[in-house]
């Protein structure tokens, strides 16, 4: 295990650590991200489908029913894991006021824990007590781990877990934060680590160099709360768009220099995340809208439809048919018109994770631990089985090879046959 790093030794070594670290030699982009399995929240394209994975209808906390294992970790955390390569990674925040942030790293097969990295929280780390500091998803270009928390602190690790650097944005902008707490989850791209901190206060979105922490641009944002991640897609000539969404725009943005490509005046959900995929662009606002992003201009409306409902959970999309969550049901939209095909109740209980989806079955996690698997047909959805892990889920999982990694707020788990 690494040693703890103490807010003390950590600001004293600032110096150091930013030099030392500055000459490593890293190729930070798409390329890098091929490399890991789930690097980011709801993984590599923002659409949480694995086609080829095979992971059991049934399993059980209590019992340990296809549970490969199950690792518990101290203090709370509601967001998701990431996969790199043989190793899963995820936050937790302890103490008191869940000031201890914390980073853990663990065997894909042995549940083992390869190491964890400690930061003490310099913003404000007070949310609301269904939520956690440790909130967002981490994320990772495949040679690099870029955490992010609540209190707005982020920082990068190798892939040992040594620090490269830190950075306290409420340290620079002392007015970003809300009254319920942040869990935007940051995204990479081109060497740009993205983080959207919208908030009733100093409200902006940032690039911030992913290989020295630096702030390459900030482009400020409507002063309301908004706990939607951004996203990214290539335009028709190949040039990465950063998709930021909130309760009063929708925004394209060039992840070099936050320079505004496109923008549409149109009111989002603040929840959940938007969805790129296949030269389309599913939005959730009073329903959803999806726009054509088959050109390298703005894009066109393609459709809308107020019927295919939406709640906190992000959109995905299997083959012709997008997804959503509302409520205890799931709804299937055609892609093409909007036109809802079906819906069916499948869930027991408050969902505030997004589904995940393993070759035509669908894995949905309400708040109490309880995961409906439903199996997705061209007319009906059919829920195939409801499991117990017998622990509270908020975040959503990962899916790497045949298992399904689930951050419960106190528990790290395995499921696989």
């Amino acid at each position: 295990m690494k040693t703890a790093l103490r807010l003390e030794s950590m600001f004293a070594r600032w110096g150091s650590v930013m030099s030392g670290f500055l000459v490593l030699a890293t190729n930070l982009g798409i390329s890098a991200v091929a490399r890991a399995d789930w690097p980011q929240f709801r993984g590599v394209s923002s659409n949480a489908v694995e086609l080829n994975a095979d992971l059991p209808i049934e399993f059980d906390g209590a019992t340990g029913k296809n549970v490969a294992w199950k690792v518990s970790i101290p203090g709370r955390s509601v967001g998701g894991a990431i996969v790199v390569g043989n190793q899963v990674i995820t936050t937790s925040s302890v103490g008191m006021d869940e000031r201890r942030v914390r980073l853990h790293s663990y065997d894909v097969e042995s549940g083992g824990q390869n190491w964890v990295q400690e930061f003490v929280a310099r913003g404000r780390p007070y949310c609301h007590p269904t939520s956690a500091n440790a909130a967002p998803t981490p994320t990772s270009d495949g040679s690099r781990v870029y955490t992010f928390y609540s209190s707005n602190d982020l920082a990068c690790v190798d892939l040992e877990g040594n620090l490269i650097w830190y950075r306290s944005l409420t340290s620079d902008f002392v007015k970003a934060f809300n009254d319920t707490g942040m869990s935007s989850s940051p995204i990479v791209i081109e060497g740009v680590c993205i983080v959207q901190i919208e908030c009733q206060g100093e409200s902006f979105v940032a690039g911030i160099n992913a290989e020295n922490g630096t702030l390459l641009w900030k482009k400020d944002r409507p002063r309301k709360s908004n706990w939607s991640s951004p996203i990214s897609y290539k335009n028709s000539e190949g040039k990465s768009v950063v998709v930021i969404h909130s309760g009063s725009d929708l925004v394209g943005l060039d992840p070099k220099t936050g320079e505004s490509i496109w923008m549409k005046d149109i009111s989002c959900s603040t929840v959940p995340s938007s969805l790129a995929f296949e030269n389309r662009l599913y939005v959730p606002s009073r329903g959803l809208v999806a726009y054509d992003l088959s050109s390298s201009g703005e894009p066109s409306e393609l459709w809308k439809s107020s019927r295919i409902g939406i709640d906190s959970s992000s959109p995905l999309v299997l083959k012709d048919r997008i997804y959503t969550i509302k409520g205890p049901a799931v709804y299937s939209g055609d892609i093409y018109t909007g036109e809802v095909k079906w819906q069916a109740r499948v869930a027991e209980g408050s969902v505030w994770s997004s589904p995940i989806v393993a070759q035509d079955r669908m894995y949905l996690f309400a708040m109490d631990g309880k995961c409906s698997v439903t199996q997705l047909g061209d007319s009906e959805g059919v829920r195939l089985s409801l499991n117990e892990l017998g622990e509270d889920v908020l975040g959503t999982p990962a899916i790497a090879g045949n298992a399904m990694y689930v951050r419960s707020v106190s528990s790290l788990w395995k499921i696989a046959k």
